[in-house]
């Protein structure tokens, strides 16, 4: 007994730190993606902004994925994720420049983690997630007030969450959905928005993401 008590506190500190290192991460990349914000944006954020906000993703992405070989292409998107969001917010655009290397660097990463043996996940399943995401989101542009920068970020969320499978990819939508209708009637309700205002669907798109990964990891 007393040595499964000291495996689980082993276990415990060494999930500790691996969060802890990815709130470091999040603390050095803040300045880059405060860069990219800044050359999309006419009035950034201010430093500390940008890096609580880099501290709290990076970190909460080790956190709800956990200590697997997938870990880094789900760094690689959060880091994308905060600066897409900051734009997203004040000029309501999704950049190419930010959409594209972000979804690139992250199927490539998961197919790394399945060809090195991780099996929480399915590499198929991240290319087919990416692909029919940004096909969804593209088709909903037709008819909804959807832009392709939302589209060409689907190709990110959809590699991550689809890497997990269609339940979680199909939260992972859901929530985002949830989340931007929660704030949209919030500022309603305040009277900070009308009815016609166009809201920015990539922070709770990605935030929906992150919430998604979690509840599998926990599952």
């Amino acid at each position: 007994m007393p040595h499964s008590r000291e495996g689980a506190d082993d276990m415990v500190g060494a999930f500790a730190f691996l969060v802890l290192g990815g709130c470091a991460l999040g603390a050095v990349l803040h300045r880059p993606a405060l860069r990219a914000v800044a050359r999309y944006t006419d009035d950034p954020p201010s430093r500390g902004r940008v890096a609580l906000l880099a501290v709290l993703v990076l970190g909460g992405t080790v956190a709800a994925c956990g200590p697997h070989r997938h870990l880094p292409a789900l760094l690689w998107a959060a880091a994308f994720a905060v600066p897409l969001a900051l734009v997203d917010l004040a000029e309501h655009r999704l950049p190419d420049r930010l959409t594209y290397p972000s979804a690139a660097g992250t199927l490539l990463l998961l197919a790394a983690a399945a060809a090195a043996g991780d099996r929480t996940g399915s590499a198929l399943g991240a290319l087919s997630g990416a692909l029919a995401l940004a096909a969804l989101f593209w088709l909903m542009g037709l008819a909804l007030p959807v832009g392709l920068g939302d589209a060409k970020l689907a190709l990110t969320v959809g590699a991550v969450l689809g890497w997990y499978g269609f339940r979680t990819l199909a939260e992972g939508v859901f929530l985002g959905f949830l989340l931007a209708g929660v704030y949209g009637t919030a500022k309603l309700v305040a009277r900070r928005a009308g009815r016609r205002d166009e809201l920015p669907f990539g922070p709770f798109l990605l935030l929906g993401t992150l919430a998604a990964v979690a509840l599998s990891a926990a599952g």
